[in-house]
This record gives structure tokens, sequence and C-alpha cells, in this order.
């Protein structure tokens, strides 16, 4: 740590004496006046003054309390001037012709209001790394060199608000049960399938990720916490293009990723599609210690994940007329995983060692998902809009598991028990699903309607071998069919209006009608062998805004939400994850509920505050639970509530022409209440995260970038406690190839300190664990975009199949 503050210090200075020097050689300047069209001085508005030939950023400054602005110590040169500030069109002034030691004074700029910008907050330098506006926090990814040449999932543990555990389990502004959308689509994962997903995309291939925090009641209520949308690249320019993306890490083992797109765009039609190959390794080490009644057992484990993928997405949008557009996208992918696993652990009790555990679990997985859309789109001048999307999803997941478990006596020589366990869970999911959406002015607002149709099938087998002399002996108390069926009928209305210059109302009700039903084949005795359920909820959202001057925004944010429970947590069926382990799905899980109230104050377009109380009804949570023979499992079960009340703040800071900074800060409180399955907990804890991104220009189109963040320890799952977690990432880019080419290359997790302590008490059992993974990884990575520069990219659209694609899994 000291070595590299001494390092970074040894930059500034340096590049602090470099700029002074050249100050000196060319104390040439710029300044003006800002105004509004009553001739009243704009204060605190963004001035940016960008190079001509690269549109490289020179300088930034601001405003002060008369309008004026001065932009001092530059080279004679051609530049072009962007003002920009909430409430008004952006200014820009082109062309800027500087000689040396000269001063150009502008003539007085007027800025001037533009309604469409008042819901909207932007921190703005070339492209500002943090938007925020009403609904959701913005944060673009182009701009960090730390998020390019890693995967998905290491990047959303960077973002600022958002935490995400070992389980795949998501916390946004502090708050649990966030789902992620890729381009606005949900996706159809949770937990270790959503994490497992998220390491196949390298971030190359992502534009900017939004933390949408109120979605509104055209949004499935799914997601108590809101939604993350990861926003993918797509091109904007005109004639044929396409760009190619290649990259490659190594820390204990290699990764590796590499990516073709293409798009091409006539009068009538536009044709697009994109091909992605990924190969990801994560060797990992894991140790846990359970004790329960005067027992306990000690595992050491190691494991590696090798997962290679392959993508394909394939599209035509054809131009009916200048107002309407009909289109087909259809999106492949085909996995395939070996996860092996070794453990070792010592059980016994208070007395001493009873024995040695030696296990393995080998598993492979073969995985084809498919989907396909059809849509219709309407706008007319007018601002109606008519939209129609018809979906059709299939999901196949096929693992089979191999378990070896050898125990040896304390001294680990003589073989007590010797058993090879086989598993085969095949999974198939189907989803159709049609909606329509209509938008249109009304008095001095605009009114959104829609009606959504859902229908899902679900068929999980698990079938359960013993393996004697290379024969598989099937196990029939242990093997099952679990059948789901759900179907959701959605209507929505939606009101935007605005009440004069200062107030801005949205508000919304959506209804949704949920029957499901399911089924549980198997020669077990079981009293409940079909579970099924018909509810109607009603999920309303209100957004209110107040600009009370240029300095002050508030909000007051109110929703009620939504998450169901997955498709494979549903089923009763036993998975084994050693001798003396396993985890349990559980039919009667009920879906979550949870309200949100949020205050957000807005100070010079910079600074953002909030505070927000959520409240959750049935949440799901992770529970460790002892058996009748000594064994534990893990299942999920439904608290009574969770209590929450969340403090953050965000802002940037500009140190020099050269030196920008962006910290965000996060305080919160957490109850959980659990009284059930013959235990109660009422867990409480307040914590903090801290993110902090230092982002240096450097001559020559250089950029480095030094950032990191601190998670305290804070509440997962029911009671599950995760420790301190912190890291510092380190990266450097450049501009080739007359600005068609860009290449990175970093040192992700320098400390390697990005781990996952954990441990969760009761009075009837204990867990302690701990896990490392390969996250101190070198990157480097390799862009290129070719073709016609004047193009129009693919449209970017959602789909009918959100929120139930995202629990296919």
């Amino acid at each position: 740590m000291k070595i590299l503050f001494q390092t970074l210090l040894s930059v500034i200075l340096l590049f602090a004496l470099a700029h002074t020097s050249m100050a000196q050689m060319t104390p040439s300047s710029i300044k003006g006046k800002v105004t509004n069209i009553e001739n009243q001085p704009i204060l605190f508005a963004n001035v940016a003054l960008y190079n001509s030939s690269d549109s490289t950023i020179v300088k930034v400054g601001y405003t002060l309390e008369d309008g004026s602005f001065l932009l001092p110590e530059l080279d004679p040169g051609n530049y072009w001037l962007k003002i920009s500030f909430v409430g008004y069109s952006p200014y820009v002034l082109s062309p800027l012709d500087l000689v040396q030691n000269s001063e150009l004074a502008l003539e007085e700029i007027t800025m001037i209001t533009a309604e469409n910008e008042l819901e909207t907050f932007t921190v703005e330098s070339q492209k500002p790394l943090l938007e925020i506006k009403k609904d959701r926090v913005i944060f673009n990814v182009r701009e960090s060199i730390n998020s390019i040449g890693i995967n998905t999932l290491d990047l959303l543990r960077k973002s600022p608000n958002v935490m995400i555990d070992k389980t795949g389990n998501i916390r946004m502004m502090g708050r649990s049960g966030a789902i992620v959308a890729i381009n606005g689509k949900i996706l159809p994962l949770t937990g270790g399938d959503l994490t497992a997903y998220l390491e196949t995309i390298q971030t190359d291939q992502i534009e900017s990720i939004e933390l949408v925090t109120d979605p509104g009641a055209q949004f499935d209520a799914v997601g108590t916490a809101g939604v993350i949308n990861i926003v993918l690249r797509k091109n904007s320019d005109f004639g044929a293009n396409g760009s190619f993306v290649s990259g490659y890490s190594i820390g204990n083992k290699s990764r590796y990723n590499t990516a073709l797109s293409g798009n091409y765009r006539s009068k009538l039609f536009n044709i697009y599609g994109s091909y992605s190959f990924n190969r990801y390794q994560n060797p990992y080490q894991e140790e846990s210690l359970i004790r329960q009644n005067g027992r306990f057992l000690d595992l050491v484990g190691e494991g590696n994940i090798d997962r290679k993928v392959h993508a394909v997405r394939a599209g035509m949008d054809f131009n009916l007329s200048p107002k309407s557009v009909i289109g087909f996208l259809a999106t492949g992918s085909f996995a395939d995983l070996l996860w092996d696993i070794s453990d070792q652990a010592n059980f016994g009790t208070s007395a001493g060692i009873e024995g040695i555990l030696n296990a393995a679990s080998n598993n492979v997985l073969e995985r084809t998902d498919h989907s396909f859309n059809l849509n219709y789109r309407y706008q007319n001048e007018n601002g109606t809009i008519f939209n129609i999307d018809a979906d059709y999803a299939s999901f196949q997941k096929d693992v089979n598991n191999r378990q070896p478990n050898t125990i040896f006596d304390p001294a680990g020589e003589n073989i007590i028990s010797s058993v090879i366990y086989f598993i085969s869970s095949p999974t198939s999911i189907d989803i159709k699903s049609i909606k329509a959406d209509h938008e249109r002015t009304l008095g001095q607002g605009k009114l959104s309607l829609g009606v959504k149709l859902t229908d899902i099938q679900s068929d999980n087998r698990f079938g359960f071998f013993r393996e004697e002399n290379g024969n598989l002996i099937p196990d029939l108390e242990r093997s099952n069919d679990f059948l789901y069926k759900e179907n959701i009928s959605a209507a929505y209305a939606s009101y935007f209006a605005n009440f004069g210059k200062k107030f801005k109302l949205v508000s919304g009700l959506r209804a949704e009608y949920t029957q499901t039903t399911g089924e549980l084949q198997s020669l077990q005795i079981e009293q409940n062998a079909s579970i099924k359920r018909n509810y109607l909820d009603f999920f309303p959202n209100l957004n209110l805004t107040f600009l009370a001057n240029e300095k002050h925004n508030w909000s007051f944010n109110a929703n009620r939400r939504i998450n169901r429970p997955n498709y494979n947590r549903l089923n009763p069926f036993q998975l084994l994850l050693n001798e003396f382990t396993f985890s349990q799905g559980n039919p009667f899980l009920l879906p979550e509920y949870a309200t949100a109230f949020t205050f957000a104050h807005n100070f010079k377009s910079t600074i953002t505050s909030s505070i927000t109380y959520n409240e959750v009804k049935n949440h799901i949570g992770q529970l460790y639970l002892p058996t009748e023979n000594n064994k534990f499992f893990l299942t999920q079960v439904n608290l009574e509530k969770q209590s929450q009340i969340t403090l953050n703040v965000s802002a940037p800071l500009t140190i020099s022409d050269w030196w920008e900074a962006y910290g965000t800060f996060s305080g919160f409180y957490i109850e959980n209440k659990f009284d059930t399955l013959d235990t109660s907990f009422d867990e409480k804890v307040t914590s903090m995260s801290f993110s902090l991104q230092n982002t240096f220009t450097l001559p020559k189109a250089w950029k480095v970038e030094l950032s990191g963040f601190y998670n305290a320890p804070t509440l997962s799952g029911v009671n599950d406690r995760i420790g301190t977690i912190w890291t510092v990432d380190i990266g450097a880019s450049k501009s080739i190839l007359k600005n068609r080419g860009f290449l990175s290359v970093g040192v992700s997790d320098i400390f390697r300190t990005n781990v996952w302590p954990s441990s969760s008490n009761s009075l009837i059992i204990s867990a302690n664990e701990f896990r490392i993974e390969d996250t101190r990884r070198l990157l480097l990575s390799f862009n290129y975009n070719f073709g016609n520069s004047k193009i129009k990219g693919s449209r970017r659209r959602t789909t009918g199949l959100d929120e139930e694609r995202r629990r296919s899994n």
C-alpha cells in the first residue's frame, strides 16, 4: 500500500510540474459569461473545452456567482466549447481558434430552458461517469478504465451502490432483492446461475449500467429493490459497420473472450447479428465449520469452474412506413461446463474427531437457451405509441453430477465406508408471452396503458443413483419429477404530467393475477403432492419531483413490488453436496412483497443524497438447518419481514483539469425477523459501503484510473453475516488506429482482498465460511470498429419475457 501511494504521489507531482511549466510558456485563456433569457447569471454551469481534432477533453470549469468563467493556461490550437446545466439545453460553440499568449473573450452566452431536461441531473465530463435521473442512476462503463477486460459479475461488484454475495444475492442501494436485465430484458436467472451467466459477458460489450430504483407501472412488478439494467453497446453510425472485441486475462488460470458483430441498414430494412465465444476459468478455495447439537463438520475444499459459451443473436427490422416498424429477433446460447470440487472434512464431537471425509464432486453441465421475439411498433409525430410483443423462449439444462464419498478413521488410514452417488437433474422450461402497450398525450401530461399475458411450464426431474461395480442403481426414494405451471395476467395504467416549471408527477398502478400449480411425482409419501395458488396483487407507484431553484431539487418516491420464487427452488428434491450436507427446495415458499419510500435531494446538480425506508414481507432468505441424523441442509425460507433504512450520498470532484474523482457512500440499518421451523431470529445490523474512483487524463491520449471499494460487515439471507470486503484496482487505456481501436491494460484486486467471509449463528446451528476466488488478475483488452461510420445501429428493444426468463433457474 505504501509503495502504491508513493508511486501515485510521484505521478501527481510529475504532471503537476509539467502542467505548471507548460502554463508558463503559453499563458493563453478563454473567458466568458453565461446567463438565461431573463439576463440572470447561471451559477455552477459546467464548462468543458475539447480539442477539435479528436474531441478529447482539454479543460473543465464552472461559472461563478455572476455567471462568469475562466479557462486559464491553454495551449494555442483549435477547440470547441460545451456548456451545460440542469433545466437548460446544452450550448455548443465551435470553432474556437486560440493563439499563443492571448485571452479570448467570448460574447455573453444565453442558455435556453429545456422542459425535458428537468428530469435529468448530469455530472458532466467528456461523457459523464455518472448520470442521475428521476428514476435511475446510470454508471457509464465506457468511462471507467478498470471496468474494461473483466466480466460483468466483477463489474457489478465494482459498481457504485451494488453488492453481490457469494451465493449470487444482489443488494442495490443497500437493499436486497434487486434483479438484473440486459437491454431492458430481465434475465431468466438468479443466485448461482445468475453469477455464472454474468461471468460469461465481458464488459467490452457494455455501454452502461442503470440502477433503476423506482420502476414505473409499465415495468413488471418484479424486483423488491429495483432493476439493474445492463445496456449493451450498439452502433449509432450511418453505413454498414461492425466491431471486433477480444480480451485476455491471467491469474491462477487464464480467461479469454472474443466477439464479432455487424449491422446493415437501408431505407426499408435493417439486418444485424453477432457471435461471441467466452472461456472462463475460476479456481477457488473455501473453508467451512458447521456446529450443531455438540457435533461439528470442519471442511476445507478447492474447486475449479471451466465454462465455454457460444452465443448468437440475429434480427431484422422492416420499415412499413415512416411511423411504423415490424421486427424479428432470435437469440441463442450454448454452454458446456465442467465443475470439479475436492473436499476434505473432519467430523466429530467436542470429545474429538470421529473420522475424516474425502468427498469429490464432478459436474458436467450442458445448457441450451433460445428465444424468439416478434415486435410491431407505431409512433407518430404527436407522441402516440402502439407497441406489441409476442415471445417464445425455451431453456434446456442437463446436469450430471458424480460424487465419490469416502470416510476414513481419525488417523486417516482405514476406510470406514465408501459410496459413490450419481445425480441427473435435467430441467426444461417453456415460456410464452404476449403484451401490448399504448402511450398518448392527455391534458398536460402523457397516459400509458398496457396488458400482458404469460404462460409458463417447467419440468424439473431429479434422478438419484448409487454407483456399484460400474452400474447405476436407482434410489427411488430420493428421485422425483416436479411439474410447475404458472399463468400471469397483468394490466397497468400510468400518467406523467408537469405542473408549471417546478413540479413533475409520475403515478401508476399495475394489477397482476397469478395462478400456479406445483405437482410432485414421486414414490415418497407426501401429504402435499399438489400445491395450487391463485392471488390478485396491486402494485402502485408514485414519483413527485420539485425543482426549488438552480441549487436544490427534491423528490419523493413510493412503490410496491414483488419477487416470486424461482421455479427450481420450489422443487423439494435434495441436492447432495457431500455425505453430510445437502440443499433442498421448498414448495411452500411464498412470494415476497416490498414497499419502499424514498426522499432524495440533488444539490447544484452534483451532490446527490437520499434516504429510503424499505419493508419486505415474506422475505426469501437462505438458512442452514439440522436433520435428525446429524446432517445439515441448506434451504430457502420466508421471513416474517425485513426492515431497512438506507442513506446514500454520491458526489464528483474535479481536483484539476487532469484529475477527476467520484465517490459514493451508503449507510444502512437492517433488521430480519424470523420465527418458524422450531427456531426464531431477530437479527439487526448497522453497516456501510464506500467506493472511490480516480481518473487521470495524461498527455498523448493516455488515461490512468485508480479505483476501489470498501464494504463493512453486513447481514445477508436470514442471519448470515458477511465480513469486511475491500479491493483496489488500477488500469490504463489509449485510443489507437485513428480512434477506431482501443487498447487497455490493468490489474484487478491488487492486494487480493476481495474475499467472502461469512458466519451464521443460532441456538440450534452455527456455520462459519470463507471463500477466495481468482480475483487478482492481469487484464488486456482490444476493441476495433470497422466499416462505414454513418449508419444507425440496430433497434434496442425489450421483449415480453422479462420477469419470467429471470426465474427459469
